[in-house]
């Protein structure tokens, strides 16, 4: 009977560290193998010349993900959330170390109020942000 307890007890600790080293593991840590999916997340766009001032990636009218579907969001620390950090997926299909051919995978209709959007967000020098696994991405003027 000792013996069964005392295994008992040192189960329990051993699954739970077990899930925990599983649950802790980040993205950044991960090594993706040939084909496997990779999550392109945006994340906020603003002024350059204003670096406080945030919005939300699809704020401006960018291809949203597949409409029937939710996307997946990632929140950071109380500091990412304060720096106006949202990482949402972009449910673009991405595979690890796949070539693909050139791709239409959106198209929008822009109206008049949609280019305004977008000439405003140009004149005023935007970027916007992606992370993809460990790789944060800018780009500076829209």
């Amino acid at each position: 009977m000792f013996v069964l307890s005392l295994s008992r007890s040192l189960l329990f600790p051993l699954l739970i560290s077990l899930f925990l080293s599983s649950a802790f593991a980040l993205e950044s840590d991960h090594k993706y193998q040939r084909d496997e999916p990779v999550t392109l997340w945006v994340n906020k766009l603003g002024p350059y010349n204003n670096p406080q001032e945030t919005y939300n990636y699809y704020s401006l009218p960018f291809c949203h993900p597949l409409r029937n579907a939710s996307a997946a969001h990632k929140w950071g620390g109380l500091g990412e959330v304060l720096g106006g950090n949202e990482l949402i997926d972009s449910q673009i299909d991405i595979k690890f170390q796949r070539n693909v051919d050139k791709t239409v995978f959106c198209q929008i209709d822009l109206n008049e109020a949609k280019v305004k959007l977008f000439k405003d967000a140009i004149e005023n020098n935007y970027w916007f942000e992606f992370f993809m696994g460990m790789f944060w991405v800018s780009f500076f003027h829209l």
